[in-house]
């Protein structure tokens, strides 16, 4: 019998994991940093994944909250609380089977909860994982800009024009 090599995420469907991704996909369209997934099924009763990113300023902690909130609710998941907007250094969004917390980079490595969950599957995200097959099945109506090029199922999204015949 073999072992399976492939890492936890590959073939992950559930709805949990898809909202996770949501979360993901404004976080990085946002800009946020480090940028994270954690698998916490089976460790914690609380919830399934967190999300996890980083800004570099109170401005950028609040937009990339609100951006998930706007996201999120838009797609039709609204958070059963939301928490850490008065001061920007923190916010939390639980969905519930996700948690998403956006924090400053000095409060992120104060809490450490990468370190915290240390025996949790992970996932560090960037742009490039919206243009993976599989991603792109479950999401086909997402697309992520990145230096001026849309990235993922919209293949006319390279700002080339057709000539006139």
């Amino acid at each position: 019998m073999s072992e399976r090599t492939e890492p936890w995420y590959v073939h992950e469907n559930g709805d949990g994991f898809r909202l996770a991704e949501l979360a993901v996909h404004a976080l990085l369209t946002r800009k946020g940093v480090d940028v994270q997934v954690l698998d916490l099924r089976g460790r914690s009763d609380v919830t399934d994944y967190f999300v996890i990113a980083s800004g570099l300023s109170d401005t950028q902690v609040d937009a990339l909250g609100r951006g998930v909130d706007d996201d999120l609710t838009a797609a039709g998941h609204k958070p059963l609380h939301r928490e850490g907007f008065a001061n920007s250094k923190w916010i939390l969004l639980d969905y519930v089977d996700v948690l998403v917390h956006v924090m400053q980079i000095r409060s992120r490595e104060y809490y450490g909860l990468e370190r915290l969950w240390n025996d949790a599957g992970r996932l560090d995200v960037d742009d490039l994982y919206f243009e993976r097959p599989d991603v792109a099945e479950r999401h086909p109506d997402l697309t992520l800009v990145r230096r001026g090029m849309a990235v993922g199922n919209d293949k006319a999204a390279d700002n080339s024009t057709e000539e006139d015949s």
